[in-house]
């Protein structure tokens, strides 16, 4: 009976596991330091494809995102979403960052990011 009850505790916790959703969460909080680490980060390594304002009017790509309208993103416009396309790619022309930049980079460049949305897009969109 002791077996039976260990094995269903083990089956009930992997069916809610699979079940309820992941909360992202944010661990690096949205701030000045934060949006000016990100900042520095966008400059090295986004402004070849999104521009130096994040509108994408550059011609190195054509279909990259306008990062200053987030009711556009292809890939979901929570902290969540931006985290995952930045670290793993998203699309056929986001290459992954996350071999290249460590996750709390990545952090404070979705900080940055919605940095440049609007007060209202921020309560908007987030989690």
């Amino acid at each position: 009976m002791n077996e039976f009850r260990t094995f269903m505790v083990g089956l009930c916790t992997a069916i809610l596991i699979q079940v309820m959703p992941v909360q992202a969460g944010t661990p690096v909080p949205y701030g000045e330091e934060s949006v000016a680490l990100g900042a520095q980060l966008y400059r090295q390594h986004c402004t070849q494809c999104h521009g130096e304002d994040g509108r994408a009017q550059v011609d190195v790509i054509s279909d990259a995102t306008d990062l200053t309208w987030p009711e556009d993103y292809y890939s979901g416009n929570t902290a969540g979403d931006i985290f995952k396309s930045i670290r793993e790619g998203a699309g056929v022309a986001m290459p992954a960052f996350g071999e290249q930049i460590g996750d709390e980079e990545i952090w404070h460049l979705v900080n940055f990011i919605r940095s440049l949305w609007t007060e209202e897009q921020r309560e908007t969109f987030q989690e």
